[in-house]
């Protein structure tokens, strides 16, 4: 068993119970209770929301199959350079709307996915 790919799904899933928990009610709840936008944008928003989601339990169920499955090293290759693509976006959605770095910390949650997928492909 490759420990790394193992750190790194633990990893996604607190990102998703992250995601999940504390932005259902920061970011969710009052975008759709607002007035402001009409139900269109709410609609995109919300799916988009929960595609992340998703996203995020694919990335961790491809880190846990490749941490058991020594075959799987590309998904894990693919499911590291999603993270580090993650944490960079992350990180510059951050900065562009002036956010503080720890009001928005996804990209410090996918930080570390990357840097331990890369030291299971390392150990691989």
């Amino acid at each position: 068993m490759n420990g790394y790919f193992a750190l790194a799904a633990f990893l996604v899933v607190i990102t998703t119970g992250f995601h999940c928990i504390a932005g259902g009610k920061r970011v969710v709840r009052p975008m759709l209770q607002s007035t402001d936008l009409n139900g269109t944008i709410k609609a995109v928003l919300y799916g988009c929301w929960h595609a992340f989601t998703l996203l995020y339990l694919g990335v961790a169920v491809g880190f846990l199959w490749a941490a058991t499955a020594p075959g799987a090293k590309e998904l894990a290759v693919v499911n590291t350079a999603l993270a580090a693509l993650l944490a960079a976006f992350s990180f510059g959605v951050t900065l562009y709307f002036r956010q503080r770095l720890l009001r928005l910390p996804h990209w410090i949650l996918f930080t570390g996915v990357a840097v331990a997928g890369s030291l299971g492909l390392v150990a691989a």
